[in-house]
């Protein structure tokens, strides 16, 4: 009994140094990031996580100073460390930062995600429903974009001179309804020139003439 009381006693006295070392490593991290220099901050944050894993100050600082060094998947993970928190000041702000990380490495789904989880602890931070909009912008820009791209794919070529010249004279070929000739003539001229393509729709007109007729020439 005389053992376990002096080896409590030992614990209760080491608690309030620890946590005064884990403080000490956090404020000198915070030195370091204020001056810019977040490779230091970091270690110091992390030197006090060695002492505390849990520490939501030194996990919340580390993922600042991941995000300064453009770490984003570490930030992130740092930060989901601290969603959880009995804080709901400090949730927010984390879920906040985690849709900053994730704006920036365009992922902008998963950014819009955590911006309405930090809206929803803090309906009144204004540069979470700031960002929320940015990122909804930036994803329909970029869903119109994409559109607008699969609409130049489809889009027929403009015919070159060769091309024109070409339809013209199956233009003929149909008057005189040689329908399979004309057909012939654009398709050995889609192959030497693609820019025929772009009287597609021309090309299967005929083709459906010949397809009913048979390939006959009435």
């Amino acid at each position: 009994m005389r053992w376990l009381i002096i080896n409590l006693f030992l614990i209760f006295l080491i608690a309030p140094l620890m946590a005064d070392s884990v403080r000490g490593k956090v404020n000198k991290g915070n030195e370091y990031y204020k001056q810019g220099k977040y490779e230091q901050a970091l270690a110091q944050y992390q030197d006090a996580l060695l002492d505390d894993p849990l520490n939501e100050t030194a996990l919340f600082n580390k993922g600042n100073a991941l995000y300064k060094l453009k770490k984003y998947k570490e930030a992130i993970e740092a930060y989901q460390k601290v969603v959880g928190s009995e804080n709901l000041n400090l949730s927010a702000r984390a879920f906040y930062n985690i849709g900053n990380c994730y704006f920036q490495e365009n992922k902008l789904k998963e950014s819009i995600e955590a911006y309405k989880k930090a809206l929803e602890l803090n309906p009144d931070d204004y540069q979470a429903k700031y960002n929320l909009e940015l990122a909804r912008a930036r994803l329909k820009e970029m869903a119109d974009k994409q559109q607008q791209q699969n609409k130049d794919q489809n889009k027929p070529p403009e015919p070159s001179e060769f091309a024109k010249k070409l339809k013209k004279q199956a233009e003929k070929l149909v008057d005189q309804r040689r329908y399979k000739d004309a057909y012939d003539l654009m398709m050995q001229g889609l192959q030497k020139d693609k820019t025929v393509a772009a009287f597609q729709s021309f090309i299967k007109r005929i083709k459906d003439v010949v397809d009913i007729l048979g390939g006959q020439e009435l």
